[in-house]
């Protein structure tokens, strides 16, 4: 395995590119999610239900299930082959259009069953009710020797198997446990995303990927046990124990838990995601993202750390959809707030692409108070995002005294992330911050009336083009008053 860190840029686009060589083997039951959006305001005078003002321009089709996680593989420059059901319908010309337009390629088989469709009414960004068409029932012994006979074609062109379950009757148990022992003969990981009530079937795949209530169900257990660490870590070596798999556990919002099957090696990585306004088909994307880098020779822990990111993009996406690279990219940029020296001038151009007007103030930030509360604030309502400076401990023994910092860099740090005005941090190790300003080339600096509008800052910030905004100090409010009246205090 290639123990590749994914967290700079250039090494991140390297490890995407090797997806354009991939051929991913999708097998599973898939649907046309269908979304139906309008305006939501007022309730009928029939009966107590909400009436919906459909917006044709907004109501969209897009590939769910197997489909969706074929689409998430094709997005991020990796070639899917899907292998599902699909019927001879309006609504199976509809998957074929939508697969065509992602530039997957299907093997479709036909029962005479109708194609899935799951209709999402929409209101006001939220979801009113959800109509589902299908028919589950399993497919016969007949079609699932025809699957297996069109897998084995393409098997030795595979770099990867993905079995995406979702009980709709084409993954049987039959055709399920012989996909899996053929692609293992084959030398080929499968990474499977299960459904509880299917357990026995999934055993000796390699990659199971159960959502904290799949994985509940997977084992027997009751459906409302708390998501708690020691419950995390019971559930998790439980399953690996009982699947003999490695599992990649999802926890929503707490991030993503890896068990290794053979030695119990367990990490945990909160999740990547700023906001979450739907988390439909993200399990289809944390599949296709984690499938792509373990086909791309990637360490366990850097292949769950992509797919977590990728979850953390899409969720933030209305609807069932995908991720693609260059998101990808710009999330590497901005998963981490503390940016190193290295990222800066990338993360900068990324959000003034995004037409971001960009403020940054720097100092200590030293026993935070309000008074730094206070320019903070001022500061970020400057712009759009705010990036702020923060002298090293080194850099503030040396311009103000050996006994200072009170508070070390990393407790500051993480002190001011924990406010809500501030973007990002850049921890720098100069007396001055003009190597930290070079490299964002703000649209707004912002300093304290103490230091005025010809500070040290001010020729560089303007020569790229930005100003100097001045914020009034707040009288009795600085580290310094409050050293003085503390050492009062214990004279006394």
């Amino acid at each position: 395995m290639v123990n590749l860190i994914t967290s700079h840029p250039m090494e991140l686009r390297a490890t995407l590119s090797r997806f354009d060589s991939l051929t991913v083997l999708v097998l599973g039951d898939s649907f046309v999610d269908e979304y139906v959006t309008g305006d939501c305001s007022r309730l009928s005078p029939e009966a107590p239900v909400p009436i919906l003002h459909v917006d044709s321009s907004k109501t969209k089709r897009v590939l769910g299930g197997a489909a969706n996680t074929a689409a998430n593989i094709a997005s991020l420059g990796g070639r899917p082959v899907l292998f599902t059901l699909c019927g001879k319908d309006a609504t199976g010309q509809a998957l074929e259009t939508l697969c065509q337009g992602m530039g997957i390629a299907p093997v479709f088989f036909q029962d005479g069953r109708p194609t899935i469709v799951k209709t999402r009414i929409v209101g006001q960004r939220q979801q009113l009710l959800r109509i589902d068409h299908e028919d589950t029932q399993d497919i016969t012994k007949e079609l699932e020797n025809q699957v297996l006979e069109a897998f084995r074609k393409q098997l030795s062109q595979a770099s990867v198997v993905v079995l995406s379950d979702y009980a709709k009757g084409f993954l049987t148990a039959a055709l399920t446990q012989s996909l899996i022992r053929e692609a293992k003969a084959a030398g080929k990981s499968v990474v499977l995303d299960p459904r509880p009530q299917h357990a026995a079937r999934y055993v000796d795949c390699d990659f199971i990927t159960p959502n904290w209530k799949e994985s509940l169900g997977l084992l027997g257990r009751s459906g409302d046990l708390e998501a708690s660490q020691s419950n995390i870590r019971s559930v998790g070596n439980e399953l690996r124990q009982k699947l003999r798999a490695h599992v990649l556990l999802t926890l929503g919002p707490h991030g993503i838990a890896f068990f290794h099957r053979d030695t119990g090696e367990f990490f945990h990585m909160p999740t990547a995601a700023r906001e979450v306004y739907d988390v439909s088909g993200a399990g289809d994307t944390v599949v296709a993202a984690f499938a792509l880098a373990h086909g791309a020779g990637l360490a366990d822990r850097n292949a769950v750390e992509l797919a977590n990111r990728a979850a953390g993009v899409v969720v933030a996406k209305l609807g069932t959809a995908t991720v693609t690279r260059e998101e990808l990219l710009q999330s590497d940029l901005t998963s981490s707030r503390k940016i190193e020296r290295a990222r800066l001038a990338a993360l900068s151009q990324m959000l003034k692409a995004q037409g971001k007007r960009i403020v940054t103030i720097n100092g200590s930030f030293d026993l935070l108070h309000a008074g730094h509360l206070y320019i903070l604030e001022q500061a970020r309502a400057q712009g759009d995002v705010l990036i702020v400076g923060l002298n090293s401990d080194a850099s503030v023994k040396r311009y103000k005294s050996k006994d200072r910092p009170i508070i070390p860099e990393e407790e500051r740090a993480r002190m001011l992330l924990g406010l809500r005005c501030v973007d990002y941090l850049h921890v720098f190790d100069e007396d001055a911050p003009m190597a930290f300003l070079e490299e964002v080339k703000p649209h707004v600096h912002v300093n304290g009336s103490e230091y005025g509008s010809d500070c040290i800052e001010a020729p560089t910030v303007k020569r790229h083009g930005g100003v100097i905004h001045i914020v009034e100090k707040i009288s009795g409010l600085s580290t310094s008053q409050i050293l003085s009246r503390i050492q009062k205090l214990s004279s006394t």
